[in-house]
């Protein structure tokens, strides 16, 4: 009679079970990965690769209404008081004194050619804009933000200390995306050869207010202790308008 190896019958299972049990370590492991990696996301940690790409996004956007706010003024001849960034997206913007064949609209393909786009969500800290007053610009959370009523220190004629109240026509005309993730906006700074020193708001800096074609007093940005630029973000410490935060700013027009 021939006689049976019962160790060679039970190797090949016993292999299988291995890998088996193998296979699910793994599949446990990637799972317990991703779940961190999740909760780190959510508790506001941000890799540096992701802020590199929101960070060019919010720039390049703002790059881009500046082109096209330069098409309707030079091409289209537009002035200040007509330019309008009226849109579908959000309300607030008609500028009655705006041409009616829609030249001077940003947002249109008679005007700056260009569509109004939202801010991508993830580059905005929901914590920090919850924690401010509605009236103070809590509201333009997940907006990109258009104002005559800012005047930029070291920028135009304005001086930090007085164009907030001196009565002269000298606030800029200004993009603001309000409530920028920190690391999101120290890497807007880095890639704009901005100072390593995050710049701080010396005071209020904006409200709510929309730009419908007029200019008006209100608010400053800047600090003595700092350079101003006419692109960066900087820190709002100030317990008025808008609250504490950071913010993306571009000056569309220095005046």
């Amino acid at each position: 009679m021939k006689s049976i190896d019962l160790g060679q019958k039970c190797r090949p299972r016993q292999a299988g079970n291995v890998l088996f049990f193998i296979l699910i370590a793994i599949a446990l492991f990637a799972a317990l990965t991703f779940s961190f990696s999740r909760s780190s996301r959510m508790a506001g940690k941000m890799s540096f690769e992701d802020s590199q790409i929101y960070a060019q996004q919010i720039i390049s956007y703002a790059d881009k209404v500046n082109n096209a706010l330069q098409r309707v003024m030079l091409g289209n001849g537009c002035l200040e008081s007509q330019i309008n960034f009226d849109n579908s997206t959000v309300a607030g913007y008609a500028n009655a004194a705006s041409p009616a064949n829609k030249k001077c609209n940003i947002f249109d393909s008679a005007g700056g050619v260009i569509a109004y786009e939202a801010p991508p969500s993830a580059a905005l800290d929901t914590t920090a804009a919850a924690a401010a007053p509605v009236e103070t610009g809590n509201d333009l959370l997940g907006q990109y933000f258009f104002t005559g009523k800012v005047c930029v220190d070291k920028v135009g004629t304005g001086p930090l200390a007085t164009c907030a109240s001196d009565g002269l026509d000298n606030e800029e005309l200004l993009l603001i995306l309000p409530w920028v993730n920190y690391d999101v906006c120290v890497t807007i700074n880095k890639i704009l050869g901005n100072s390593a020193d995050m710049l701080q708001a010396s005071g209020t800096s904006f409200d709510n207010t929309k730009f419908t074609g007029t200019f008006a007093d209100g608010f400053a940005l800047g600090n003595a202790a700092y350079t101003t630029y006419q692109t960066g973000c900087y820190q709002s410490v100030s317990a008025n308008s808008p609250g504490a935060g950071y913010h993306f700013y571009h000056t569309l027009l220095a005046r």
